[in-house]
């Protein structure tokens, strides 16, 4: 398995924190999402890297870096993933025409790397997260990872300010000190859906966009080929003047035209604040809804799949798009 060298595409997620107890309270306290990540990052650096996120007959998911930015507040992960259910590369020798498998094993995987960044956010119970795509690691990877080092530091009594608070019923022990309850937490991912078109022409700027109708019929006189969708391309001869407004109202004219009717989606390509091409694909019926944040960013040199350790070439254009959503 292979990436482009030159470029990544990078989804959007919003991290959401919660706690829960076994104990009689109905709404159990929660420690911020802040001091619970750089428990976590202590703890995985005093026992080293990599760490095991998890692992099956096929799959071996590894955390191979864990840094903190302070001068963005964020946190910058790389997590690897080997598929040994991934074909092996084919060789094909041209003078003889022979070929062969590269060499990978039954039992050996091939690893591609996932760059991460997470940024708590003001009110201490979201941060928002960007994630490369391409190498197999989703979102549910860093679910499992931040749920798992939430358990891991639990047992851990040094860190027992964020697991244990005082019972809100101001009951008290024999010590004379406040009776408390344990919590544990659940971290869970999210597309972020922050954006809807307007918004983003209003901080990006139009390039083109596709109306798409997912039309079925025959192509060829045999019937082998057929038609799957049909698309209407629109530029605009003044891109940086098209508003959300004036989009959505101009698709909803041409949809009461007889040949307007049958288009039912919209491809929009646009340039996003940090000047980056990306595209989004919105139900004709739901211009107005928000939609996933997804960007692409494109490097000067080469960067390979696969890291033992995070790529600066990377970072330098991930850190940058945090300032795509709020805090």
């Amino acid at each position: 398995m292979s990436l482009p060298q030159r470029e990544r595409t990078v989804h959007f997620y919003e991290l959401h924190l919660a706690s829960r107890t076994t104990a009689a309270v109905t709404n159990p306290s929660c420690a911020p999402l802040g001091p619970l990540l750089s428990c976590f990052s202590s703890m995985i650096l005093s026992k080293g890297l990599p760490h095991n996120v998890r692992k099956s007959t096929n799959l071996h998911t590894v955390l191979a870096d864990w840094r903190y930015d302070a001068a963005n507040n964020c946190y910058i992960l790389l997590i690897n993933k080997a598929n040994a259910a991934l074909s092996d590369v084919a060789l094909r020798d041209l003078p003889t025409t022979r070929l062969r498998k590269a060499g990978k094993t039954k039992t050996e995987g091939i690893e591609v790397s996932a760059h991460i960044v997470l940024r708590p956010n003001n009110g201490n119970r979201t941060a928002s997260v960007l994630l490369t795509m391409g190498a197999g690691v989703s979102a549910a990877d860093i679910e499992f990872l931040l749920n798992a080092l939430s358990r891991d530091a639990a047992k851990d009594p040094q860190h027992k300010k964020l697991f244990y608070f005082d019972d809100p019923s101001g009951a008290v022990g024999p010590d004379g000190l406040s009776n408390q309850y344990k919590v544990s937490y659940i971290f869970a991912a999210h597309a972020h859906k922050g954006q809807t078109l307007t918004a983003a022409l209003e901080t990006g700027e139009f390039e083109s966009m596709d109306l798409i109708a997912h039309d079925q019929g025959q192509f060829d006189a045999g019937g082998n080929l057929q038609i799957v969708e049909r698309s209407l391309s629109v530029k605009a001869a003044i891109p940086e003047t098209v508003t959300g407004a004036a989009v959505i109202n101009a698709v909803r004219s041409f949809r009461k035209q007889p040949d307007g009717q049958m288009y039912d989606k919209l491809r929009v390509r646009y340039k996003t604040i940090a000047g980056k091409s990306t595209s989004a694909t919105l139900d004709l019926d739901h211009l107005d809804a928000a939609f996933t944040l997804k960007e692409r960013i494109e490097f000067d040199t080469d960067v390979e799949a696969q890291q033992d350790s995070l790529s600066p070439t990377i970072v330098d254009g991930l850190v940058p798009l945090l300032q795509s959503v709020p805090t």
